[in-house]
């Protein structure tokens, strides 16, 4: 049973990276749900806005035609990374199946995880600080009255969350060093812990998208240097242009409308609207690969206007997500709101 919980557990928290189906009944059903949880978040990643930094407001290229999007600045080589994702579930539900045998129940509220990287040159630290549900009080104090209302304790409830992957890899780190096979653990430092193990042998293969995606290297795919943007601009990417966005391997189409140039955390950014369907594959910061249906309603990014990098992400989505590992399949199904916030310094 604990495997089970694991493998669902772990799918949770990799749906943070992406999934979805486009089915009408579901989506009107995710909508009812969704109108329910919004509202302000004190928790939530912090919201975009502000003064920005005078030294990088001296960068931007900006004019009477609209701002460009800077590739003629070196990319830094010794950066840092916060990355918080949270998740949060409406009206979906996840089904595994097993030798141990199947389960299905509705999933729903909050999932967060926090994880940082450190690039010094050819080294790389990586570092899970938190994973797992988040435990809001009105609904810890709904469940203490009466445990048997919360139907999704039987497969992801926070008591048996001390068990799972992603809760044992809490305040663990990696350390990486660029080599001519590329990014591997050093020689003789291999984690000892056989939790860690097993990670770094399933984050390896997957660290180039996962590095340019969260920050500490490059998007390979980015905006023209030579076009300027001003608000209602469109542009529609596809094919290997969705690496853009997202990490992994993705086929479908999304339509960006650039919105209006606007600080985050200091950083001058150029803010999008997102609506598109991709289907495809892609690991989270778990190394975990997962299979990916996507249908994002709407959504907004917010995207450097100095180096090739997303700091912001915000999908509302319809998704099926499955993963395949530890003798389980998992599925999960639903609607699925997304917020990443990427605290880039260097």
């Amino acid at each position: 049973m604990n495997r089970l919980r694991n493998a669902t557990m772990a799918l949770l928290l990799t749906s943070l990276g992406f999934g979805v189906s486009s089915c009408d009944k579901a989506q009107q059903a995710v909508d009812a749900a969704r109108e329910k949880f919004r509202g302000a978040d004190p928790s939530a990643p912090v919201s975009p806005g502000g003064e920005l930094d005078p030294d990088l407001a001296s960068q931007v290229d900006s004019g009477a035609e609209g701002v460009r999007f800077r590739r003629d600045l070196p990319f830094p080589t010794d950066i840092s990374v916060r990355v918080i994702e949270r998740a949060t579930y409406h009206d979906s539900r996840v089904m595994s199946t097993s030798a141990l045998g199947n389960q299905n129940a509705p999933i729903s509220g909050k999932f967060e995880r926090i994880f940082s990287l450190k690039r010094g040159g050819s080294q790389l630290n990586v570092e899970i600080e938190k994973a797992g549900r988040v435990i809001e009080e009105e609904a810890a104090k709904e469940a203490a009255k009466d445990p048997a209302k919360n139907k999704v304790a039987a497969v992801v409830d926070a008591a048996s969350e001390k068990n799972d992957e992603d809760k044992r890899l809490e305040g663990a780190s990696i350390d990486f060093l660029y080599t001519n096979q590329g990014w591997r653990q050093p020689k003789g430092k291999g984690a000892a812990d056989f939790s860690k193990m097993v990670w770094a042998k399933k984050l390896e293969p997957q660290l180039p998208s996962l590095m340019a995606h969260d920050g500490v290297m490059p998007r390979t795919q980015w905006f023209s240097s030579s076009r300027r943007w001003s608000g209602g601009d469109k542009f529609e990417i596809t094919g290997e242009a969705l690496s853009m966005l997202f990490p992994g391997k993705y086929e479908g189409k999304v339509l960006l409308t650039y919105e209006v140039s606007e600080a985050l955390d200091g950083h001058p950014c150029g803010r999008f609207s997102v609506t598109g369907d991709i289907s495809g594959e892609s690991a989270g910061i778990d190394g975990v690969l997962n299979t990916q249906e996507v249908s994002i309603r709407s959504g907004k990014v917010w995207c450097s206007l100095l180096y090739p990098l997303v700091l912001r992400e915000e999908f509302e989505t319809v998704r099926t997500t499955v993963s395949s590992g530890d003798g389980a399949k998992t599925r999960i199904q639903g609607g699925l709101d997304m917020v990443t916030s990427r605290q880039w310094k260097q």
